[in-house]
């Protein structure tokens, strides 16, 4: 018999495998083979990721609970979103909640209602950011309050997501559950959960929200979008991956060239220097709007 086309790389019960009409004595036999999760819960094999390994790990705290659901950054590890810290999904403590439970770690009151996901229930998108938006410093909470933003504006279509009717409607939405930093700064329009963190140490730093995923046109009439806009200065937070290749960089320098020629300024920011010594990062950018005279 195979547990995993049973179950997937989904937790399960001893009780559950039973159901499935194998026998204790075939079970006694599977037992060695699968991995034991915690006490009565296993899985046929850990995930090779450890989004799916914190998934499995969350799957099983909620799997004997009844009226349970993950909260916080469980939940937003449950819908996909970004991880709002700098260590793996799987290094991160479990949270889960309910309408009525004891206090003990991990475990917290919750009077939300749980959406059903593929490993178990958990708070829906606004309830989860809420939560991560009440817990987190504010760069770390914009990064998942921006991917929720996006994804209750409902669209793809960058122009909508860079417009402030849209803007002002998911925070809306956003600050009708609470009232939060990170629910007020939300933006649909932000692109990476770099741009998101490095936005939110600007506000710390006393410097005017900047604009998300603004549309420039360059001298030559070329449409672009630029991370972030402050004033006439561009802010580009680049990844890693971003330039892979010699046509990366040059259509780049083309893209910046043309921008330049309307009269904008660059600011480019290190994903890797932003992550590793944000207070520098800051520091730079005020240096920079300093030499260009710009008002803060």
């Amino acid at each position: 018999m195979d547990l995993t086309e049973m179950f997937g790389l989904r937790p399960f019960t001893p009780r559950e495998v039973l159901e499935q009409g194998v026998t204790y004595r075939q079970w006694s036999r599977i037992r060695p083979q699968v991995v034991r999760l915690r006490r009565g819960v296993f899985v046929t094999a850990l995930g090779d990721d450890d989004r799916t390994r914190q998934c499995q790990r969350i799957a099983a705290e909620l799997i004997t609970r009844t009226d349970h659901f993950a909260v916080g950054t469980s939940a937003a590890c449950l819908l996909g979103l970004p991880n709002p810290g700098f260590t793996p999904w799987d290094r991160l403590d479990v949270t889960i909640g309910g309408k009525q439970t004891r206090s003990k770690r991990g475990v917290r009151r919750a009077p939300h209602s749980p959406i059903a996901t593929d490993w178990g229930p958990c708070t829906n998108l606004t309830d989860t950011a809420v939560t991560v938006a009440t817990e987190l410093p504010l760069p770390l909470a914009l990064m998942v309050t921006d991917a929720v933003a996006r994804r209750l504006a409902g669209t793809k279509d960058r122009f909508v997501l860079a417009s402030e009717k849209c803007r002002t409607e998911v925070r809306r939405r956003l600050t009708h559950a609470a009232e939060a930093r990170a629910l007020a700064l939300a933006d649909p329009a932000a692109e990476s959960p770099a741009e998101s963190f490095y936005r939110g140490h600007m506000v710390l730093a006393g410097l005017a929200e900047p604009r998300c995923g603004v549309a420039l046109r360059g001298a030559s009439g070329k449409q672009y979008f630029a991370d972030l806009v402050l004033d006439r200065l561009i802010i580009e937070v680049d990844g890693a991956l971003k330039y892979r290749t010699i046509d990366d960089l040059r259509n780049e320098k083309n893209r910046e060239d043309d921008l330049r020629a309307m009269g904008h300024a660059f600011h480019r920011v290190p994903a890797d220097d932003l992550f590793r010594d944000p207070t520098t990062e800051m520091y730079r950018l005020t240096s920079a709007r300093g030499r260009l005279a710009l008002p803060a």
